[in-house]
């Protein structure tokens, strides 16, 4: 039988086996939704480093591997006796693990009806080839997989068990798995060893069972990754290809198109015989829940020459329309691979995939049904609007605003009729869709239209900045997640209030600020944004990462305003006063001066008052210093407007109603 036959055969018996009915679905468009509209553009991936280890291949050597578990959970096929009957009592025997040991597995059911399992191994790598013991509490998962979640190893001579390459052994052994040949009476382990019964007849004629995993890969241990790398320094072919400073730069699109990626390429089509592959970001890509995306890599093999039934490819396709499952019209084959540098972590180290594992089919989502499910659950929601009760709860939103206009228009008329128009194709793999929901009121002369996206396993999401009333913007009102604030923009502004972003709140926990931005296309680029800081504590926060402060000392908004005007790297207008939520204040406009310096430390998602002119060239803004009422955490508030000189007077109009709505809230 052809070597691709045979392993087609087996990772379909597998297959069979071991996959659940349906596996939950993971979804990254919201989060993508979110974070695509921050002013802080993070990497898509977090590099976590390679390890200086050669290869570690599980030798349960001499292990006692003690897995107690209930045996009528046990049954391992219909018509059979439990895995503590006398099918499956006795000792089971491997000779095929890579240290060239001799294995050896004694089954025994106890009287309670629980199981003991010892295995044993008399050379075990990672105890410098001397036996090891290793004990655990088992479970099963289906009707012939055995799981060892968290086993202890131990060496038999007192040393301490270590991982030659990769994690730590002990998170390698993590979920240790056994799965039950029924027919074949053999058992077969994550690591790719085969266990038969003592004295059983190895069947020779018949060709070895492809791997379900496997380790390192081109190389086999670190001497020949060493090797490797100093071959592929002096520039040998035959090794350079190892080289990819795509994956040392974290070059976040290369994975995400077939071939980029060579070692990947080669592997899956010259050690599993994929023809054709795509990556699936919705899995994997992390360990013990830390994101690395040089671990645990998952692909998803395509049927050759086909492309998606269910998602059919459109003049610009995604990666997963092009790719038809290979199992079914809606599952694919997957595999995991990680993927490490072991001998030198640089643009010019070698990459070798340091072990790889066959995982649970992945299904795709049916369209169809998904567009069903979400129309029937937008009808609920729209139809409960209409009703003028009972619609809260349908939809999510961000945690700082409601749903806009829920009941009525911005006149208070109720809704008469609604509309549902789906106005994106369904996006692979989670039939990710948009919808455009249009509310009706006095006789149609008034519609309220919004964006309602539906998420796979989340539901519907709703994007409050898409919100109009006869085609024009409608105004929303933000209020800080301390309740100390409140301003109205138009539903095209975003708002980022204290402690929304994560990485800010950790790097600057003390400085209260917020921003507001227009989320329309013309306005890409620098300014275009109106900030609210403590200036008191950001110059303090400036200080202690290494910047030069503008404040000599803490100061109200009069003595503030001098500081600035004295200044010399800032050039300003005479101050005005003004008034802002019903408080005094005063406005300066603010310019960087010729050659002038600022203090921005850390480029992270802040307000940074009149430091926001560094962020770009031929910036202006419009600065209001306003001493806060008794009861609020700041004492003094900077409110900056920041556009380019060239529009500065247009977005002051535009954004004059926004600084009349702000209202303090004393505590």
């Amino acid at each position: 039988m052809a070597t691709d036959e045979r392993i087609g055969e087996s990772i379909s018996t597998w297959l069979e086996q071991t996959a659940p009915p349906r596996l939950p679905e993971r979804v990254l468009e919201a989060t993508f939704e979110r974070t695509r509209r921050s002013r802080q553009q993070v990497g898509w991936r977090a590099r976590l480093g390679g390890v200086h280890m050669p290869r570690f291949v599980p030798a349960l050597g001499s292990a006692a591997v003690v897995v107690v578990a209930a045996a009528v959970a046990l049954n391992f096929y219909v018509n059979r006796p439990s895995i503590g009957g006398p099918v499956f009592q006795g000792t089971w025997v491997s000779t095929t693990d890579a240290d060239g040991g001799t294995q050896t597995m004694t089954v025994r059911g106890s009287a309670d009806g629980a199981v003991e399992i010892v295995v044993s191994d008399d050379v075990a790598s990672v105890c410098s080839g001397g036996p090891s013991t290793m004990t655990g509490t088992g479970r099963l998962e289906g009707s012939t997989v055995l799981v060892i979640p968290s086993p202890t190893f131990t060496c038999d001579d007192g040393s301490e068990p270590e991982a030659l390459s990769g994690p730590p052994l002990q998170e390698q052994l993590r979920n240790l798995t056994f799965v039950l040949d029924p027919e074949a009476e053999t058992l077969t382990d994550n690591f790719g060893s085969v266990w038969r019964r003592e004295g059983a007849p190895v069947l020779s004629p018949e060709p070895a069972t492809p791997a379900l995993s496997g380790g390192m890969w081109p190389q086999t241990d670190l001497a020949e990754v060493q090797e490797a790398q100093r071959l592929a320094d002096a520039g040998d072919p035959a090794y350079t290809w190892q080289v990819d400073p795509q994956l040392f730069t974290d070059d976040t699109w290369a994975s995400e198109e077939p071939g980029q990626i060579e070692l990947v390429d080669r592997f899956l089509r010259d050690v599993l015989g994929w023809e054709a592959y795509v990556l699936n970001p919705y899995e994997g890509m992390g360990r013990n829940g830390v994101y690395d995306v040089n671990y645990d890599q998952r692909y998803l093999r395509c049927a050759p020459g086909r492309t998606n039934p269910l998602y059919p490819p459109q003049p610009e396709p995604d990666w997963g329309e092009l790719c038809a499952p290979t199992l079914d019209d809606r599952t694919y084959e997957s595999v995991s691979l990680d993927l490490a540098q072991l001998d030198r972590q640089d643009r010019d180290g070698i990459w070798v995939v340091n072990q790889w594992r066959l995982t649970a089919p992945f299904a795709q989502a049916d369209p169809v049904a998904v567009e069903a499910q979400a129309t029937e659950r937008l009808e609920e929601f729209l139809a409960a609007r209409i009703a003028g009760s009972g619609a809260e709860g349908h939809v999510q939103v961000y945690d700082d605003v409601d749903v806009p206009l829920l009941y009525a228009t911005t006149s208070g008329a109720p809704y008469e009729r609604y509309e549902i128009e789906r106005v994106d194709r369904p996006r692979w793999p989670g039939a990710f869709m948009i919808f455009s929901a249009r509310l009706f009121a006095d006789g149609d002369a008034t519609v309220v239209e919004q964006e309602i996206r539906w998420l796979q396993g989340e539901g519907l999401w709703m994007d409050f900045n898409t919100t109009t009333e006869n085609g024009q913007p409608v105004d929303l009102s933000h209020t800080s997640s301390d309740g100390e604030v409140t301003v109205s923009a138009p539903s095209t502004w975003d708002v980022l209030w204290p402690g929304e972003d994560g990485v800010a709140h950790e790097i600057a926990p003390d400085v209260w600020f917020g921003i507001l931005w227009a989320d329309v296309p013309d306005r890409d680029g620098d300014g275009y944004t109106i900030g609210l800081v403590d200036p008191v504590a950001y110059d303090a926060w400036c200080a202690a990462n290494g910047g030069t402060p503008l404040l000599s000392a803490p100061a109200g908004a009069a003595a503030i305003a001098q500081e600035l005007i004295a200044d010399p790297n800032f050039e300003t207008t005479a101050p005005v006063a003004a008034r802002v939520g019903g408080v005094e204040a005063v406005s300066i406009d603010v310019t960087l001066a010729p050659g002038g310096t600022h203090c921005v430390p850390g480029m992270i998602a802040i307000s940074r008052w009149v430091h926001a002119l560094a962020t770009g060239p031929g910036l202006r803004l419009r600065l209001y210093l306003v001493d806060l009422p008794e009861g609020m955490s700041v004492q003094t508030l900077a409110i900056t407007v920041v556009a380019p000189e060239e529009r500065f007077e247009e977005f002051i109009e535009e954004t004059a109603p926004i600084i009349e709505s702000i209202e303090f809230h004393p505590r």
